[in-house]
């Protein structure tokens, strides 16, 4: 498994997958914590995006096709940083400010929820 925090190296495999299809998989009660799943039938690895504290979401649960990209803005009115994954095609945003990781490896090494999300 491989586990990526740096927005730079985050985009770079995420330019790099070509993912078929992309759903929200994971998210806590209150819908702080979200995780989407990217998956391709040209790869046994799948992609998980997980967010914290987030914000503000807007698209549908899944889509094919995904074309995403992270990027971090200064949210001026709360003195903090804001995580931001686009999908422009798909008219799809997630917001967070309490970071970013990229999670990629096969599904065995992950769990179904938050709680046991990292297996190994």
């Amino acid at each position: 498994m491989e586990l990526l925090t740096s927005l730079d190296k985050i985009n770079v495999v995420l330019s790099k997958y070509e993912g078929d299809m992309v759903k929200i998989w994971l998210f806590d009660i209150t819908h702080t914590k979200i995780a989407l799943k990217i998956t391709s039938q040209k790869d046994d690895e799948i992609i998980y995006l997980v967010m914290g504290n987030c914000q503000y979401i807007k698209g549908k649960f899944s889509w094919k096709n995904p074309q995403l990209s992270v990027s971090i803005s200064f949210d001026t009115e709360h003195s903090e940083n804001e995580y931001i994954i686009k999908d422009n095609k798909a008219n799809f945003e997630l917001t967070c400010n309490s970071g970013i990781a990229l999670a990629k490896g096969i599904e065995s090494e992950f769990g179904n929820s938050f709680d046991n999300f990292l297996t190994k």
